[in-house]
């Protein structure tokens, strides 16, 4: 739950045009948004409301920073569709599987659940529940006794209720901005402790009718393997694109003293 959730509020820092009331000093509220340079205002780091606007800009984050554009000045890598690397589903003496050119679709519909920080640490976790994710891709296998390819097929991949844990920790670097000036920014490590799948529905469209089961690539398997990729794809991936994010404010200005 740590991490990718953390990371993603971080993110979420970075480009929420959220405005959120909190009682500071003086009552003067807080916001979690845009700031002057296209980065995000941030949350003020002694507030006891800190993590409840972390939560708050890194949900906003996600939901509408998805196509990569986080300012008028300023894009990163779209994460909605989340275009993932070629997949080996099976590897044998006579047979390979492959699953290609794939992508990910339905993270900007991600809830963020649960959100604990340590700025001390510079540790972060964040659980997230993806509603409705859909894999998409062209699958195919190569028999290599008669060296004879099939005929490229769609499959599809329906899961619903996909539970993540991420767990970030992060480490401050140095780098001058335009006008020479030094600023700390945050730089993060992302992993996911826990990802829990709930109901999917696998859908091969084939020019031939034949299934996985006649691949020898039974779907409880293949499953095992989407979950085992899934969970070092978004670690990875995630892990790329909030650090673009958060290398657009330093970090005293995601964090205020």
């Amino acid at each position: 739950m740590v991490s990718a959730v953390e990371y993603i509020c971080t993110l979420l820092l970075l480009t929420a045009t959220v405005s959120l009331r909190l009682d500071g000093v003086g009552g003067a509220p807080m916001r979690a948004g845009i700031g002057d340079g296209g980065g995000p205002a941030g949350c003020q780091r002694n507030l006891p409301e800190l993590r409840e606007c972390v939560s708050t800009a890194i949900q906003q984050f996600v939901n509408f920073m998805s196509s990569g554009k986080i300012s008028p000045k300023h894009s990163i890598t779209p994460f909605d569709p989340l275009y993932l690397p070629n997949m080996t589903i099976i590897q044998e003496k006579q047979v390979k599987a492959v699953y290609v050119n794939r992508y990910l679709v339905g993270l900007k519909n991600a809830f963020i659940q649960d959100v604990s920080t340590d700025l001390e640490k510079l540790e972060f976790n964040v659980t997230t529940l993806m509603p409705a994710l859909e894999m998409l891709g062209m699958f195919s296998t190569k028999t290599f006794q008669d060296h004879q390819v099939s005929e490229n097929s769609i499959l599809t991949l329906s899961i619903r209720n996909t539970l993540v844990n991420f767990v970030a920790k992060g480490a401050l670097y140095s780098k001058s901005d335009a006008n020479a000036t030094s600023n700390k920014y945050l730089r993060l490590q992302v992993g996911i402790s826990q990802i829990s799948m709930g109901s999917y529905v696998l859908s091969e469209h084939l020019d031939n009718e034949r299934h996985l089961t006649d691949r020898s690539v039974a779907p409880a398997k293949f499953m095992r393997l989407i979950g085992k990729d899934l969970r070092m794809q978004l670690a990875k991936r995630i892990a790329y694109i909030a650090n673009e994010a958060l290398a657009v404010t330093p970090f005293v200005k995601l964090f205020p003293i």
